[in-house]
């Protein structure tokens, strides 16, 4: 007896669901559990491990994360829609990524309606950027790569060059209304040396294949939630730094704890009128 083959098609997050018991085992004592965990936390420390070729890495980093808020978010291959899983990403990628560069800034922008709008300049206290996100935003029209990206630079512009300027998309859309030439836009992220990375959540998209390759970024097109999550973290590790970048080196100096030393006045009592601010003991700089 022959058997028709399924030719049923599955959306993404259907298949979460399918033979579900395959992520299951049991452990020694007969107990069952998910390996869905143990898959994320290897994941997790293959990316903390996982070092590029070049033993110099930026550690400096001003990212902005702009997110596509067109109609397109509202789909609902992602649960509960595109947007509502994107900011609960979004989320899970702050977290990490501070905890992997305290000293960098990420900032805000969403684009709909063919503009592009600061949600949050740049910022380095991950608390602000997650409140800026409670709230999912309303999804209509199509998205402005070129505005976005034009709003980036202004705000990348007076960063030093020292630092990664960086600019990550997630783009739900297809299509991108904008106002001019992109490839004028393109080649200014080149001379800013700004490195832009997509995460596309529809179809692969010739712009931004070109976008990423020639900034030196990377573009990706996720197949459900669990490699969204996954291709987002990927983003916290400190890109290789720039090979232009001047090495310089900034004289530091630990203060020391010194019964007689030499006379100096004591920072805490400047505002007295009296002679009790000169000091001969206390903690003095070694530079002097």
């Amino acid at each position: 007896m022959e058997v028709e083959g399924d030719d049923t098609v599955h959306k993404p997050w259907e298949t979460e669901y399918e033979r579900s018991w395959e992520v299951l085992q049991e452990d020694r004592e007969g107990r069952l559990h998910s390996t869905l965990d143990e898959e994320l936390y290897k994941a997790k420390r293959r990316r903390l491990f996982e070092r590029p070729n070049s033993a110099r890495l930026g550690m400096m980093r001003y990212l902005f994360l702009i997110v596509d808020a067109s109609r397109s978010m509202a789909d609902k291959d992602l649960k509960p829609d595109r947007i509502r899983c994107t900011l609960k990403i979004v989320e899970n990628f702050l977290a990490e990524f501070f905890d992997q560069n305290p000293i960098s800034q990420v900032g805000l922008i969403i684009t709909r309606d063919g503009r592009a709008e600061k949600l949050l300049e740049l910022n380095g206290n991950s608390r602000v950027l997650m409140e800026a996100l409670k709230r999912p935003p309303s999804c209509s029209g199509d998205p402005s790569i070129q505005n976005s990206l034009e709003m980036t630079m202004r705000a990348l512009k007076h960063v030093p060059n020292h630092a990664s300027k960086e600019a990550v998309i997630i783009m739900g859309s297809i299509a991108s209304c904008d106002p001019g030439n992109i490839f004028s836009t393109i080649d200014e992220l080149v001379k800013q040396s700004i490195r832009c990375c997509i995460v596309g959540l529809s179809a692969e998209v010739r712009l931004c294949k070109t976008i990423s390759q020639k900034t030196q970024g990377t573009y990706q097109v996720i197949t459900d939630e669990i490699h969204f999550r996954d291709i987002m973290l990927q983003h916290c590790r400190p890109p290789p730094a720039k090979a232009n970048a001047e090495a310089t080196m900034i004289k530091m100096g630990f203060p020391k704890h010194l019964v007689n030393g030499p006379m100096a006045a004591c920072l805490c009592h400047l505002d007295q009128r009296s002679i009790d601010h000169v000091t001969t003991s206390g903690y003095f700089c070694p530079r002097g």
